[in-house]
């Protein structure tokens, strides 16, 4: 080993408590050299502090806003963080995440090559594929794992400490001056640990590479540091008597300990002044809430923009033909042809006089000028309010909120399942589906009506602009066709009695008389109830409504399967999940939507 003094460094850093009050460690300053080769173990209790001066020596927090963040929010001033200026950026540091991170999209060689093609020191040239396979080959076998039997493997394949042994083989590839290693051993027996902690001592030795070590198995580490060796390690494991002292540590080999500042309660003051911590969202009421809130909340935009376009892009093509639309001549061409042998019956005359012609064709063209306007407004209000309210409404916000609630959803819900979390709530005697899909589902069913109806509101609303801007009608009228076309009142027996009678029933019929009538729900042109169903069903606000919600049940329920179809389900496939649930979702809301205009047609 050199010596301190012969030995460049590879960083030396220096943070500040600032402030006591927000600062999780109680330590006035926090600094440390490290050099090639050297072992640094920041130790102390877990909130300490010690993943966050971690992450901002790896880079993970931007240089300018991490300090400000630091300082701000944590009381932490980072007074030097200094890098040897030799060493280029890109091979400055390398980390080992807590929890053990690798691109589960590919193989574990997959990995390795990813990391060994972009290792700062290849940019200048490129290795062939032999010499690619070959020092992937090396740095698997370097870490423990066999190249032929582990390499082929997917990080779900693996078990914990195989996955601790890929990822160092990833870092190694790198060749970076320096590794940051958050928690290695966490999660591994004490066998997998120690060999995991040789690897690193070899590394740190034969290599050079500098490490910064987080970690509680403080006889692990002295396996890291040279202190111990495999099997002293193992004989300590419960005896830390045998432990060297940090006074003992040399300038390779140190320990710095973080103490965790005190909590907020410990004090009878500061306890009056802060908040128990929220537990918010353990109630299925509370969920259904946060839900109906994200959903409404972030898809009235997408929805009204939606309807906005459409609606713009129907009632200006709907006017605009309309106004094309001139039947005048068509019908005075008729007049003409007709009339003439009715003239000549009347009169006996052979030939017609010109002047009755033309009496005839003024007059047929002034009714045409006076019936045709109003009659095109009527038809583009009532064509404008049977489209969306009936039709492509239900139909645009369905295929627009499969993507954004089904698509939601089911990302959730892999994502739990991928997590182990609908696992954890099995164990803990709560249903999966009850925690997840009984509030969304509640949530959807409002929010699916109330976004359908804001957007269809919007794209009549839309249209009262444009026809009176091509011509067709004006805004009154409008709105009034559009009222009488939504609101059309049920052909029901009971309905018809009570409109009838301006209410409940004379003529010496008793009370129960009145009641079971008004309470007769037949058809007045059936007495068949399959008849009443469909007429109630298919009246405009209760069809809307309708549609609006069984459209959401299939989306809901096509994204609940798709995201529980595969109980083990990795991360890689949260995307397929996501991509399944949206095409699938939309392409049954088409189907469904051809029944619902099958229905439309057994309306009498």
């Amino acid at each position: 080993m050199s010596s301190k003094a012969d030995t460049k460094p590879i960083l030396e850093f220096r943070a500040q408590n600032v402030n006591s009050e927000k600062c999780p460690f109680v330590n006035t300053s926090v600094e440390f050299t490290l050099y090639p080769g050297s072992c640094l173990h920041l130790a102390g209790p877990s909130g300490a502090g010690k993943t966050t001066l971690a992450n901002y020596i790896a880079g993970l927090l931007p240089p300018n806003q991490g300090i400000k963040m630091l300082r701000s929010t944590l009381g932490i001033n980072v007074e030097t963080c200094k890098w040897d200026e030799s060493i280029p950026t890109g091979g400055r540091v390398g980390m080992l995440f807590q929890q053990t991170t690798l691109l589960d999209s590919l193989t574990v060689a997959g990995n390795v090559c990813v990391a060994l093609e972009h290792c700062p020191s290849h940019n200048n040239f490129k290795l062939t594929e032999e010499e690619k396979r070959s020092t992937i080959k090396r740095l698997l076998e370097t870490v423990g794992l066999d190249y032929l039997r582990d390499g082929p493997k997917r990080p779900s394949e693996l078990s914990g400490g195989m996955a601790r042994r890929a990822s160092l083989a990833l870092q190694i590839a790198q060749e970076k001056h320096l590794i940051v290693l958050d928690e290695p051993f966490a999660g591994l027996d004490l066998i997998t640990a120690v060999g995991v902690a040789k690897e690193l001592e070899s590394l740190r030795r034969d290599k050079g590479t500098a490490l910064l070590l987080i970690s509680h198995e403080p006889h692990v580490v002295d396996v890291v540091m040279g202190k111990a060796t495999k099997s002293e390690a193992l004989q300590n494991a419960s005896d830390h008597s045998n432990r060297v002292s940090a006074e003992e540590d040399s300038h390779l080999v140190k320990t710095v300990t973080l103490q965790r500042r005190g909590s907020d309660f410990d004090s009878v003051e500061q306890s009056k002044t802060r908040k128990y911590p929220s537990t918010y969202g353990k109630d299925a009421s509370q969920r259904f809430i946060l839900k109906v809130w994200d959903y409404l909340l972030y898809s009235l935009p997408l929805i009204l923009l939606t309807f906005l376009a459409s609606g713009l892009a129907i009632s200006m093509l709907s006017a605009d033909i309309l106004r094309r639309v001139d039947v005048t001549d068509t019908v005075l061409s008729i007049v003409r042809k007709e009339i003439k042998p009715v003239i000549q019956m009347f009169t006996g005359e052979e030939d017609v006089n010109p002047m009755y012609t033309m009496m005839i064709n003024m007059k047929v063209k002034a009714m045409l000028d006076e019936t045709i306007p109003p009659a095109k407004a009527t038809l583009y209000a009532l064509g404008m309010a049977k489209l969306f309210v009936l039709e492509i409404g239900p139909l645009i916000t369905a295929l627009l909120l499969s993507g954004r609630i089904g698509g939601s959803y089911a990302g959730e819900v892999a994502t739990m399942q991928s997590a182990s979390q609908n696992k954890l709530l099995t164990t803990l005697g709560i249903s999966p589906i009850v925690w997840t899909l009984l509030p969304s589902l509640a949530a959807s069913w409002i929010a699916s009506p109330l976004l359908t109806m804001a957007g269809t509101i919007l794209a009549l609303e839309i249209g009262a602009y444009v026809g009176p801007w091509y011509g067709i009608g004006i805004m009154s009228d409008y709105r009034t066709d559009v009222w009488n076309a939504i609101t059309v009142p049920l052909r029901l027996r009971g309905v018809t009695s009570w409109s009838e009678n301006e209410g409940w029933e004379h003529g010496g019929k008793t009370i129960m008389e009145s009641v079971y009538s008004l309470l007769d729900l037949r058809c007045t042109f059936s007495d068949s109830y399959v008849d009443a169903m469909i007429e109630i069903s298919t009246h405009p606000i209760i069809f809307h409504l309708i549609k609006s919600i069984v459209f959401m049940s299939i989306i809901m329920g096509v994204a609940e399967i798709s995201a529980r179809h595969d109980p083990n389900l990795t991360p890689r496939g949260v995307p397929k999940v996501i991509t399944t649930s949206v095409v699938m979702g939309s392409l049954f809301i088409i189907f469904s939507d051809w029944a619902f205009s099958q229905l439309l047609l057994k309306r009498r």
